[in-house]
């Protein structure tokens, strides 16, 4: 019962004055003879919403309560298209020629399979992105803990005197080495 909840009190709900406004814009693209499809970019632009929003809102649940607004919608294309061509070529009484459905649904289908293509080349970019954060993430944790490692020596700026105290020191422990090593090797050849 919480998701009925969440879903009628989402802040991006439709409201009944979204269908309206959405029912208008359709209705009147419909007269004119203009297409469903920029009804809906129309509808996105002045609703804040995506023109597939629009489409399916428009198509799942608004269409069918516009059903008589639509077919007279088509009827006063048909009236005014014919008044056109009455007017500019009394001689021509032809019917004009109207977009059907499957035409519309075809233009829907198309602009659903680019929407789709575009949908998934955004995801595939997303991914590579997300997969190379990881990896950045887990370089920087490596570079993090070899620093944590390291040992931190801050005596201040390295004075030429102290770096020579040091080599000296260093060349002496080396020297150490060295001998210690030879002795266990004449050991080892003399076993």
């Amino acid at each position: 019962m919480q998701s009925v909840e969440k879903w009628a009190t989402r802040s991006d709900a439709w409201t009944p004055q979204d269908d309206e406004r959405l029912s208008a814009l359709v209705l009147e693209h419909i007269r004119t003879g203009s297409t469903q499809l920029r009804a809906f970019e129309e509808a996105a632009a002045e609703l804040g919403r995506t023109a597939a929003a629009c489409g399916y809102r428009w198509n799942g649940v608004v269409r069918k309560d516009y059903k008589h607004e639509i077919e007279e919608a088509k009827r006063a294309r048909k009236m005014q298209h014919k008044a056109r061509t009455t007017v500019s070529s009394p001689a021509i009484t032809a019917e004009p020629a109207t977009m059907t459905s499957s035409d519309s649904m075809r233009e829907v289908i198309t602009f659903l399979q680019t929407y789709d293509q575009q949908y998934q080349k955004l995801r595939s970019q997303v991914e590579a992105l997300e997969s190379e954060r990881r990896s950045l993430t887990e370089h920087v944790r490596t570079l993090e803990a070899k620093l944590t490692r390291a040992p931190i020596v801050d005596d201040g700026p390295l004075t030429p005197e102290q770096l020579e105290q040091d080599s000296k020191a260093l060349f002496a422990i080396m020297e150490r080495a060295r001998k210690l090593l030879e002795d266990d090797g004449r050991a080892h050849a003399n076993d």
